[in-house]
């Protein structure tokens, strides 16, 4: 079984929902650490000789243009994350498509590698904002990688676990769909493999989870940010149950990665849904045969 690895590139300061921090103009002031942590998960997976989706902010790509290059030159595969990480959701139509439209061209011309995938930021495509999947088409985008299973604070869609195919409006057109790793705990759905959940929980209750996944032969998203491997970055004032999933168990993220790249296999997201649909095509084709015969 091949999971997917991912990173959504952005800094400490784009946290989404903290006053703080939304006024973009604030920005330039803060001490950054997205360099400095990219180049960390660069070596990590460099050492384990493994390769992985980023989605780029495009603010970022813009603030330092050798970053998303050093990413593409390493092998990895080049998302979008949106250009100033707004929720799409808080969006009008035209705006996201302005907003992705820049951050495509901008990575795309800094790489030379053509920008395939896009992530929501804050997993923020929600029933009602299905037009951004038509937008993304539009673009020449082949998957989105932003339906998150369950509800959480700035997201939620109902979707099936497994990567689909999203129909377009457009007659005979569609995106893959790669959605985020939920694991049921009682009635409460944990998405066990990234951020704030996977620095909670401990190592081998991540483990039963992927080897859960991988009983039901369906891979896992894993995403982390750069923040994730920061326990030294800076604090802002925001709501306890922010700060706890904002700042839980950031000294364990990096013995968490280590320890999932040591006992499982991974891939870019594209590679992920290649080799899913590959298998799904040959399954209906299996059923076919068997129907044919009996």
């Amino acid at each position: 079984m091949i999971h997917a690895l991912s990173f959504d590139i952005e800094d400490w300061f784009h946290i989404v929902d903290i006053p703080e921090l939304e006024n973009r103009d604030n920005w330039h002031e803060f001490d950054s650490i997205v360099e400095d942590k990219t180049a960390l998960i660069l070596d990590i997976l460099d050492e384990y000789d493994t390769k992985a989706t980023f989605f780029i902010l495009g603010w970022i790509a813009q603030k330092y243009p050798k970053l998303s290059k050093r990413i593409a030159d390493a092998g990895h595969e080049i998302g979008s994350h949106s250009f100033w990480h707004r929720r799409v959701y808080t969006m009008h139509p035209d705006d996201f498509r302005y907003d992705l439209a820049l951050s495509k061209d901008l990575l795309e011309q800094q790489t030379g590698q053509k920008v395939k995938g896009f992530r929501a930021p804050s997993f923020s495509i929600t029933p009602g904002t299905e037009w951004a999947f038509d937008i993304m088409g539009e673009l020449g985008f082949l998957y989105d990688a932003s339906l998150f299973p369950a509800t959480r604070g700035h997201g939620g869609y109902p979707c099936t676990q497994e990567t689909h195919i999203i129909p377009l409006t457009e007659a005979n057109t569609y995106l893959f769909e790669l959605p985020m790793s939920i694991q049921g705990f009682g009635p409460v759905k944990i998405p066990f493999s990234g951020g704030g959940y996977m620095r909670l929980l401990p190592s081998g209750v991540i483990q039963r989870y992927f080897n859960s996944f991988e009983d039901n032969k369906t891979p896992v998203v894993v995403y982390l940010h750069p923040r994730d491997f920061a326990p030294e970055q800076p604090r802002v004032k925001m709501p306890l149950d922010r700060k706890f999933k904002s700042y839980v168990g950031l000294n364990s993220t990096e013995q968490k990665l280590r320890k999932l790249l040591e006992d499982y296999s991974f891939d870019t997201c594209m590679n992920v849904i290649i080799e899913e649909t590959r298998k799904q095509k040959e399954a209906e084709e299996i059923i076919e045969s068997v129907k044919m015969v009996s």
